[in-house]
């Protein structure tokens, strides 16, 4: 009975010191891939702004406040343009002496669409009465996981393919991939827009449309991942 619990513990011992002879037979990488994609711009942003000064506080507001909400109530029969407030600040003036001599403010409205006709034409009736700080194009989330769903396949077989690449280079083959990453960069491009041909004073008066060119951005996908050689 003793012979054999030794034969046992033998045994055990054995397949114990096996064990982590075949796990360092194995090596296992870390590998990283992309794939990128060129996609049309389909929506556009845009912020518009009225600043003026005025020797009383209450007097300004008052002008800031009737231009921002004229502005709002237009865009309200623009049914594909988004229009939201901004940020809105005043301050005071101050002379030499540190004393307070009048008041400025200013106030926008942000504006968002994927229809670029009639962001145009809203933008070009704002302008009459306010001025536009910048328009900035992108690409709407919609079309963007569209882009990033037909990206996966793509990256993965990137990362595949580096697998089996360091895997004939080590004399080894691939086992599996333990873990995989995905995630995502996005790389905007804000192409130059011809702007409207009249000059904006803040005067009442026809400005023509900005020719909005929207371009196209590059978005790219990431894959991670843990591969086992053996």
């Amino acid at each position: 009975m003793k012979k054999f619990r030794a034969k046992s513990i033998l045994l055990c011992c054995a397949l114990a010191s096996a064990a982590p002879l075949a796990a360092a037979d194995g090596i296992q990488l870390n590998l990283s891939a992309n794939a990128q994609r060129e996609v049309p711009n389909d929506e556009l942003s845009a912020t518009l702004y009225v600043q003026q000064s005025n020797s009383k506080a209450a007097a300004l507001a008052d002008r800031l406040n009737r231009v921002t909400n004229d502005g709002l109530a237009l865009g309200r029969g623009f049914k594909d343009v988004q229009l939201s407030s901004g940020s809105y600040n005043t301050w005071p003036s101050y002379d030499k002496n540190g004393k307070i001599t009048g008041w400025q403010g200013r106030s926008e409205i942000q504006l968002k669409s994927g229809n670029f006709t009639n962001a145009a034409e809203l933008i070009a009736k704002l302008q009459q009465t306010m001025l536009l700080q910048g328009v900035q194009f992108g690409v709407s989330d919609k079309a963007r996981r569209k882009a990033e769903q037909d990206m996966i396949p793509e990256a993965i077989a990137s990362l595949k393919g580096q697998a089996e690449i360091a895997a004939k280079a080590l004399g080894k083959s691939v086992v599996n991939i333990q873990q995989l990453d995905i995630g995502q960069q996005y790389h905007g491009f804000r192409p130059p827009i011809t702007m409207m041909k009249a000059a904006v004073a803040g005067a009442e008066a026809n400005v023509s449309q900005p020719d909005l060119q929207p371009g196209q951005s590059q978005l790219q996908l990431q894959v991670s991942g843990k591969v086992e050689l053996k």
